[in-house]
């Protein structure tokens, strides 16, 4: 057997870090990260993130994706269509784990409470309702999807208001205000920026704060994500990017002001809007409560959002 010199065995292993390196490198260089979104204030994190440069200083290269549902998000991510997204409802993430477990992970949640809140009931001014008991009979336009109408219901069933006779109507967002003005439902369950445009414009009150941060507080209710798949096949630029979307979490934060131009620009609201908006504050994966995650999942079970008990830890990135 002829002998193998040291110098020899040390070019060998140089030569196969350069070959592997080569193999790899490109896939990660070349990689386009496809980003989805929601056309709502939950994805102010990316638009900060696109405005700020925090992406691009990075060397990650991206396409920001909008769809029109969580679901659609959720899916797109399984499927493999979406690398990640941002602030969009955690139930699809939680069905979706139970369904086909270890494709998602969480890397941010939202932090809503009575302090911070996203949402509110809203009433006309001259409306007669003054507290929950007023009620009975009336119509309340909801998110469309059952998780708001199913989170509601427990909030006024849990504050012992009779339901039997409240009609809850699924409506757009955007068509929230126009439905209370005209008088086609009583009630708006609003969220931002559509309780901050009321208060601008006028006309309307608030007859309940957050119930969300009622329920649970902070409330994770919108959460961002990451492929499992992604963060194996481009580890490092997985790890860029949600290093890039938590660092736009922090400037939110941070910078209220600059926030609030931003958001002038993503929503086209007005500055006097915007000023009065509540901001969605995003936690990153190293401040989450696992402990709270857990509950909110377990609420979610007993109302039958989702429909079988699950085991959070393994959602949260680390």
């Amino acid at each position: 057997m002829k002998k193998i010199f040291p110098q020899v065995i040390t070019i060998l292993l140089i030569s196969s870090v350069a070959l592997h390196s080569c193999q790899t490198a490109p896939s990660e260089k070349s990689t386009t990260v496809r980003i989805g979104y929601l056309n709502l204030v939950t994805s102010l994190p990316l638009s900060i993130a696109e405005q700020k440069g925090y992406l691009t200083a990075k060397g990650v290269k991206f396409k920001a994706v909008p769809l029109a549902t969580s679901n659609q998000l959720a899916d797109a991510v399984i499927t493999g269509e979406l690398d990640c997204y941002v602030g969009a409802s955690v139930v699809p993430v939680f069905a979706a784990e139970l369904r086909s477990p270890g494709k998602i992970k969480v890397f941010t949640a939202s932090e809503i409470t009575s302090n911070q809140p996203f949402d509110a009931l809203l009433v006309k001014d001259d409306s007669a309702i003054e507290t929950l008991s007023d009620l009975s009979g009336k119509r309340i336009a909801v998110f469309p999807g059952s998780t708001a109408k199913n989170l509601l219901r427990k909030y006024l069933r849990d504050n012992h208001i009779e339901l039997a006779t409240i009609t809850f109507v699924e409506i757009p967002p955007s068509q929230h205000l126009d439905a209370l003005r005209i008088g086609f439902v009583d009630v708006i369950h609003a969220y931002e920026p559509t309780i901050a445009i009321a208060r601008s414009q006028g006309g309307v009150r608030i007859l309940h704060g957050s119930v969300y941060a009622a329920i649970l507080s902070p409330n994770p209710i919108s959460v961002s994500v990451v492929s499992t798949d992604f963060l194996k096949k481009h580890p490092k630029t997985a790890v860029k990017t949600i290093a890039a979307l938590q660092r736009a979490c922090r400037f939110m934060k941070e910078n209220d002001k600059e926030t609030r131009s931003i958001l002038i620009k993503q929503m086209e609201i007005s500055e006097d809007a915007a000023n009065r908006c509540s901001i969605l504050y995003m936690l990153t994966h190293d401040q989450l409560d696992p402990a709270n995650f857990q509950r909110f999942a377990d609420i979610l079970t007993e109302i039958g959002e989702i429909n079988a008990p699950i085991s959070t830890g393994s959602l949260l990135y680390h």
